[in-house]
């Protein structure tokens, strides 16, 4: 398996320049949940990508750039005017969007717009898929994309119970396949589907159960879309790291676990990948 894993990393030739390890743009965060994009950004980092721009308001940009200087940081309190602001960042090769956005019109209006003209790999999760669920009827399944649900955000965008979506998960993440494209059944067992095939993934544990450990996987997901990976792979190599770094921390045990430590150990897991397999 590490071997299969191995073979889908990016390349990563002598004469590189980080353009070529993929620019990703991330769309994300709010008052109330302000760290959500900086762990998607750190967990994209980590990954490998080349460079990462935050798009959020001005408070969350301000307090991620004391932590993470090595993102691009553009900011803008009106998210009704986040869909231009996205359009202005030239040579964007992905687009994560959803993390921390919180509910609102604004999210609604921004995510549906995106999905609807964004060119480039998309990668929706969190409040994204929230939004997505209200608007699901206007839209139309994408082949370049990634969708992110745990079982609450699958059943909304099924209209069913989690309940229902926990009883038959592979069923569930067929039938969001079929509407939207390269979809991840986060839980237990995560579950990938694109077209008539799916893939469980058996890397990681509980010890991923934790807050933020989603955004830590949508940008490590994301990073590989804008490195080349087609959706499906990209999926499935994010799942895998993202739970490999999972049982590099479970071996101190499983609970105490924080998100930014999955996306920290994400790097050593990629290298000996590399190295080893």
């Amino acid at each position: 398996m590490n071997e299969k894993l191995k073979n889908l990393l990016p390349p990563r030739p002598d004469d590189m320049h980080k353009g070529f390890r993929g620019r990703l743009l991330i769309a994300g965060g709010s008052e109330r949940y302000p760290g959500a994009p900086a762990l998607s950004a750190l967990g994209a980092l980590r990954t490998g990508a080349g460079v990462v721009t935050m798009l959020s308001i001005q408070k969350v940009c301000e307090a991620c750039a004391a932590r993470l200087p090595e993102v691009i940081y553009c900011f803008e309190d009106d998210k009704f005017r986040w869909q231009e602001l996205a359009f202005s960042q030239h040579g964007i090769d992905a687009l994560v969007i959803g993390p921390g956005l919180d509910k609102s019109i604004a999210t609604e209006i921004f995510t549906s717009r995106m999905w609807r003209d964004w060119p480039e790999k998309i990668l929706v999760d969190g409040d994204g898929l929230n939004a997505l669920a209200v608007v699901k009827d206007e839209l139309k399944l994408r082949h370049d994309s990634v969708l992110t649900p745990h079982e609450g955000e699958a059943a909304r965008l099924l209209g069913i119970t989690a309940s229902e979506v926990h009883a038959n998960r592979v069923q569930a993440v067929k039938d969001l396949a079929k509407k939207w494209g390269c979809v991840v059944l986060k839980g237990h067992g995560t579950l990938i589907a694109s077209g008539d095939r799916v893939v469980q993934i058996s890397r990681g544990g509980p010890e991923l159960s934790v807050p933020g450990s989603g955004d830590v996987l949508s940008g490590c997901i994301g990073a590989f879309l804008a490195n080349g990976l087609e959706p499906l792979n990209a999926a499935i190599l994010g799942a895998s790291v993202h739970g490999m770094a999972g049982e590099i921390l479970a071996r101190e045990g499983i609970d105490g676990v924080l998100a930014s430590e999955i996306a920290n150990a994400i790097r050593p897991v990629i290298n000996d990948l590399r190295r080893n397999s």
